[in-house]
């Protein structure tokens, strides 16, 4: 279980995305567009803009239809609760 510790931003439509902080200083980027969600990992430490966006997929899961797009936070919380542990995390988010 990777915990997050913040909510950096979230938000869109076709795709919606999300940026967070882990526990141990490595970003997470997660992206719903096309029916598919999926999560990324950056390495240890590196915080530069697009360190999880090339980094290693986490999770991935069929959710909806080709054309789907949106989703709540809440929606993504619950879809990635086996992997992502959101319980103690701030959210100092902007909406992208």
């Amino acid at each position: 279980m990777i915990k997050i510790t913040k909510i950096l931003g979230y938000g869109g439509a076709c795709p919606f995305q999300i940026d967070a902080l882990t526990d141990d200083d490595r970003l997470i980027y997660g992206r719903y567009r096309g029916g598919r969600l999926t999560v990324n990992i950056g390495q240890t430490g590196d915080l530069s803009e697009d360190a999880a966006v090339g980094g290693e997929r986490i999770f991935f899961k069929n959710v909806g239809g080709t054309f789907d797009g949106y989703m709540s936070l809440e929606e993504f919380k619950n879809h990635t609760k086996e992997t992502l542990d959101f319980s103690e995390a701030v959210d100092d988010s902007f909406r992208l």
